[in-house]
């Protein structure tokens, strides 16, 4: 597993490694040429058995709002929209983009019991959703041209989101459930 200093995509790539889907963790430093300009890179390359291999996008959102309420909160930038626009555009139908969001909350006192959706990494509780690039662009709304920041409207987003293992089948029964990774503190 790569080092990653992003604690979201660091526990979305030991959830993907704990289901056994082959993936490849992409070096963000790094942007690509193409044409004139750079490429944002997508964060990771997914190539699960029995489905469409994905370009992902992951983004980190907090699961509860401050009045314990789960928002949904689903922006992201026009550069990351941009990017897997061109990534799949790129890698063509072998490919499909979507944007995957993390959201995190701290393990609960009084855990709920282990087949709640939750990944544990580092100390956190973490759920995976994803929903494919052309659904999200299809409904989005800005959040303001000066942030160059964009959503999905909640109700919409609630509406074709999917959880994260939906998207990554490795067996033809049904989807296998994560195993929680216990990372060693470095």
């Amino acid at each position: 597993m790569a080092r990653r200093s992003n604690h979201y995509e660091a526990a979305f790539e030991a959830f993907v490694r704990s289901l056994r889907v082959p993936c490849v963790a992409i070096d963000e430093a790094k942007r690509a040429l193409s044409g004139e300009d750079g490429l944002k890179s997508p964060d990771f390359l997914l190539y699960p058995r029995f489905a469409t291999n994905l370009v992902v996008e992951v983004k980190g959102k907090r699961a509860k709002n401050k009045r314990g309420r789960r928002d949904w909160e689903n922006w992201v930038t026009t550069d990351d929209l941009d990017g897997l626009v061109r990534w799949q555009t790129m890698f063509g139908s072998a490919f499909r983009s979507v944007l995957s969001f993390a959201y995190v909350e701290p393990i609960q006192p009084f855990p709920l019991p282990r087949d709640n959706g939750a990944f544990e990494f580092r100390g956190l509780d973490y759920r995976f959703w994803a929903v494919e690039l052309d659904e999200y662009i299809a409904h989005l709304r800005s959040r303001g041209p000066a942030w160059k920041a964009v959503a999905m409207a909640r109700r919409a987003f609630r509406r074709r989101v999917r959880p994260l293992v939906e998207w990554l089948p490795m067996h033809t029964d049904s989807a296998r459930r994560p195993v929680a990774v216990k990372e060693r503190e470095r």
